[in-house]
C-alpha cells in the first residue's frame, strides 16, 4: 500500500493455502481494515483446525467486522467492516 501510494483497500480475497491465519492477526496489528474481506479458509490442512477459522472470524468480529455470507462447507466466508 505504501510503495503504490494507497491509502485503503476496498476489497481483499484470500486463497492463500493456510497464510489467511497470519494474515489476518497482522491487518489488525496493524489496523489496515478493508471495507471487504472475501476469504477461503484451509482448516482442512495441517496444521490449522476449525478452531483456528472460529478464532480468526472472531477476531474480525472484535474489529469491527460483520460476516454477510457463509458457504454451505463453511470454508468461504465474506465480511464488510463497520456494517
Amino acid at each position: 500500500m505504501k510503495q503504490l501510494g494507497h491509502e485503503e483497500i476496498d476489497i481483499l480475497k484470500m486463497d492463500i493455502e493456510g497464510a489467511e491465519y497470519g494474515v489476518i492477526e497482522d491487518i489488525i496489528k496493524k489496523s489496515i481494515f478493508p471495507r471487504q474481506i472475501l476469504i477461503e479458509f484451509h482448516h482442512r490442512f495441517d496444521p490449522f483446525s476449525i478452531a483456528d477459522t472460529k478464532k480468526a472470524i472472531h477476531d474480525l468480529m472484535c474489529n469491527d467486522y460483520e460476516v454477510f455470507y457463509i458457504s454451505d462447507n463453511y470454508q468461504e466466508f465474506s465480511l464488510i467492516y463497520g456494517a
